[in-house]
């Protein structure tokens, strides 16, 4: 009797076991290079922030670095004016509507300077006023204007620097931005990183995820050297109102 065509339940149990094992290899090495991808992105943005820390010193400008965690994309800016570290930490809803209120007022700023531009020229191109007031003084009346007093805010602009261009990540996230302005970390919209010309800038702590969110890197940024340490976990921000060390950690009384 010839045995009827087919496999046997030995025979598809092995087959299975391959199948099975081929997944669990696969699944491992799409893992491996998404660690790896992650790895070399947190490697790309440590480098940015020990530049910007140099850079600051040898300048002596301000500069920040932007991350957008909307867009997954980071850039760095500079300024000439002054900037002043909040004394209080900000919730992010007031740090929303702090940045609301500067960019409102800005709008309004460059309004008004359009409006008495425009003023002005017509004065200018007036030939039937030759009093004081006229087109031909340097006088500017608006500067009698009386106002609640408003400290300089500091004004950055990006710069174009060969070795740091606008960065947009593509096989990793930013799932959150920590500094001590903040009372916790920064999950949404646009965090900012500053560097200081006397060598110095923000203890900070940069999470990373890959797209799936399967592996996370820290990044630790120390404010007096601007060494980056890069952890293969989550770092949790120091608890407010404790002491830590150097490094960030929180240390524990005897």
């Amino acid at each position: 009797m010839r045995r009827e065509a087919g496999f046997t339940l030995v025979e598809l149990l092995v087959v299975m076991a391959i199948f099975g094992l081929l997944a669990v290899l696969g699944t491992q090495g799409f893992r491996s290079l998404a660690k790896s991808d992650l790895r070399s992105s947190s490697a790309h943005l440590s480098g940015a922030i020990r530049y910007l820390f140099d850079r600051a010193s040898t300048t002596g400008k301000i500069h920040r670095l932007v991350i957008d965690l909307a867009d997954g994309k980071y850039w760095a800016e500079v300024s000439d004016d002054r900037f002043y570290v909040p004394h209080e930490a900000e919730t992010e809803r007031e740090l929303r509507a702090r940045e609301a209120k500067e960019a409102e007022q800005d709008e309004e700023e460059q309004k008004r300077k359009d409006e008495d531009r425009s003023r002005w020229d017509d004065k200018a191109g007036s030939s039937t006023s030759t009093s004081t007031w006229g087109a031909n003084s340097s006088y500017d009346p608006s500067k009698l204007e009386v106002g609640d007093f408003q400290p300089k805010r500091a004004r950055f602009a990006s710069f174009k620097e060969l070795a740091l261009k606008p960065v947009q990540l593509s096989k990793a996230k930013v799932k959150s931005v920590f500094t001590p302005r903040v009372t916790d970390p920064i999950t949404s919209g646009r965090a900012f990183i500053y560097f200081f010309p006397l060598g110095q800038t923000e203890p900070a702590i940069i999470t990373l995820t890959d797209k799936k969110e399967q592996n996370v890197y820290s990044l630790v940024v120390h404010p007096i050297t601007g060494r980056v340490r890069i952890y293969s976990e989550e770092v949790q921000p120091p608890v407010r109102g404790g002491e830590t060390d150097d490094e960030g950690a929180r240390v524990v009384a005897p």
